[in-house]
Formats: C-alpha cells, sequence, structure tokens
C-alpha cells in the first residue's frame, strides 16, 4: 500500500486544468492527454541545461518548455480527471518526474491514486531505474514507460545533461535504461524523448532514431526552447530542419525507409531513400508533422508558439501543408 505524502499536491499543465475545469482556459486544440508532474519545492538533482527546475537553473519552477504546470490539490485533480476519461475527454495520464530524495514515494502515491479512481491509461517519463522498479511500475498500472535521452548524441548528452554540464546522467547508462524497459513494458510501449534544436545534425537526430526504432523504442520529437533562468546550450533550431528530422523520423517509424537508405552531406539529408512522388503523398498526408509520443498525446502549444508551430496537435490543414512544403523546399 502506498503512503500519503506530506503534501497532496500535484503539477499539472495549465491545458490540463482547463479541460478539467479547475482553471478557465480558452482553447482551440484542448490536450487529449493530462500532463501532470509529482510535486516538490526543491529543484531536481540533475542538471540539464535546458531546464528550468535544475539543481544549477535560477527558472520558474512551474515551466516545463512553454508549458506552465500549476501546483495544484492532487484530491481535487485525479477526481476530475476520472470523470473527464469516462466523458471521452481525455484518454491518457502522462506523469512527469524529477530527482529528489522522495521522488518513487510521491511517483507510486499519484499512480496508485489515480488507478484507485479510474482505468484511464499512465505514462510515465522518468530517469533509468532498476528493473524491480520497472516491474513495479507495470504492477500499477503503467502502460507506457518513457526514458528521456533529450540530446541525439553521446557528445550533446554529455554537454547538455551529462558531465560536461555538471549532471549525473550518463548517454550508455539512459541507453541501458531505456533497453532494460523494453524487457518489461514490452517492444512499442517504451519511448524517449528527442529536442530538436540544440545542436545536433539531421544525421545525428535520425540515426539515433533508427538505433532506438530497432530497438523497439518510439522517439517523441521537441522543440527546444529556451527558459529564462537557465544555462545556454548550442541551439540551431529552426522549422526547416525541424521538418526534415520529422519527416526522416516518420519514414523510419512507418518502416517506408531506413537510416541506411537516406543520403546525407554535411549532417544534412540530400535523399530520404525513396522517390519524390511518394514523398510529396507523405507530406501532404501531413501525419508525419502531428505531435509524437505515447498513444494520444497531442502536447499543444508544449513548445509552440501561436505564430510558429512544430508539432501540430491536430491533423494539419491545407494551408498548413502548403507552409510545410514550403518549409521542407518541395516545389510542385
Amino acid at each position: 500500500m502506498q503512503t500519503s505524502p506530506l503534501t497532496k499536491k500535484v503539477r499539472a499543465s495549465i491545458g490540463t486544468l482547463g479541460v478539467l475545469g479547475i482553471e478557465l482556459v480558452l482553447m482551440d486544440a484542448p490536450p487529449t492527454t493530462a500532463y501532470l508532474q509529482i510535486y516538490t519545492d526543491k529543484r531536481c538533482q540533475a542538471n540539464c541545461r535546458f531546464c528550468s527546475q535544475a539543481a544549477g537553473a535560477n527558472g520558474d519552477m512551474k515551466q516545463i518548455a512553454r508549458g506552465q504546470y500549476i501546483p495544484s490539490d492532487l484530491d481535487e485533480v485525479v477526481r476530475r480527471l476520472g470523470i473527464a476519461y469516462e466523458r471521452g475527454y481525455l484518454m491518457r495520464a502522462c506523469i512527469q518526474t524529477a530527482m529528489y530524495a522522495k521522488m518513487w514515494q510521491d511517483t507510486t502515491y499519484l499512480i496508485s491514486r489515480i488507478r484507485k479512481t479510474s482505468q484511464i491509461p499512465i505514462s510515465l517519463s522518468v530517469f533509468p531505474l532498476s528493473d524491480e522498479k520497472y516491474a513495479a511500475l507495470k504492477g500499477m498500472g503503467v502502460d507506457e514507460l518513457v526514458v528521456p535521452l533529450d540530446a541525439c548524441s553521446p557528445e550533446l548528452f554529455s554537454r547538455i545533461k551529462g558531465k560536461e554540464a555538471d549532471s549525473i546522467y550518463n548517454w550508455d547508462t539512459h541507453l541501458d535504461g531505456i533497453r532494460r524497459a523494453v524487457r518489461i513494458f514490452g517492444r512499442g510501449s517504451v519511448g524517449t524523448h528527442l529536442i530538436i534544436g540544440m545542436g545536433e545534425s539531421a544525421r545525428d537526430a535520425l540515426g539515433v532514431i533508427d538505433v532506438l526504432h530497432a530497438d523497439g523504442v518510439y522517439s517523441a520529437l521537441f522543440a527546444y526552447t529556451h527558459l529564462p533562468g537557465t544555462r545556454n546550450v548550442p541551439a540551431n533550431l529552426n522549422v526547416n530542419h525541424y521538418r526534415t528530422v520529422q519527416l526522416g523520423a516518420y519514414l523510419i517509424r512507418k518502416g517506408l525507409a531506413s537510416f541506411e537508405d537516406m543520403t546525407f552531406r554535411d549532417g544534412k539529408v540530400v535523399d530520404f531513400g525513396i522517390s519524390r512522388a511518394r514523398i510529396l503523398h507523405y507530406v501532404e498526408v501531413g501525419d508525419a508533422f502531428k505531435t509524437t509520443g505515447c498513444p494520444d498525446c497531442n502536447r499543444p502549444y508544449a513548445t509552440e508558439t501561436h505564430h510558429e508551430t512544430f508539432n501540430f496537435p491536430m491533423n494539419p490543414d491545407a494551408d498548413e501543408i502548403k507552409m510545410i512544403k514550403e518549409q521542407l523546399g518541395i516545389v510542385e
């Protein structure tokens, strides 16, 4: 039996609170997943350069990328979450974690409270854990497990969230944690996060996506967002680069092309390994440019503004498809 933490709070994204009716939020694309984070008033023991909750950051701890995660009453959030799931407003709960002394207690308590209220599918994003804890999480009802790499190469990982960032994470340990999770949760039920725009090339990004795909791991793409109070990263975010990675990742994910099929020059894609007609078809379908991640995750405006969209929370319309073609340099 899980014991109650001293504080019964949970962080919830402002969009989630809007769907739950706790906050009044005007939304053109409501979230289809409830985005939550276990609550602590302490900073994470890790020191990822991009994170406002990092040990060495002095940013707003409510901020995750562009999202505001508001400390809220846990009992009320969980109660309304069950109602929202029953009525079809929310289809999944996604729990983010942080590294601190009572992380495991707070995480398992929140999972158990959600599971007592409803059968909503639960995803958990966490740093590598032991096999015993992975198995315990699965037994509690977690059906999707995410271990975020964030960076697309060992070198960038070290600079952004590893040794060179004065942090405690290690690329090989993260990869091992991901692969061990696959053995427990199964292929297709383990994912990672990759933040695009932190100095990687398209070759870096698509290379690691291809390797993970072969291991049965899906990659959720995020656009790098610099937050006040965080340390600098070697940012190279632009929408053209992002679209290229999205399209390549889609082709890999759907088994339409592999990394070996693709041709690169100076780290950029010059040939996806399939015909131009097929590329045009997949671009026009639009699925490649929608939010990726766990089932039913749409993350509206998680890394976007109203002026520039990287991940579409719904099917892109005809004007948006035209814009995407221009961003990819596709001329009909």
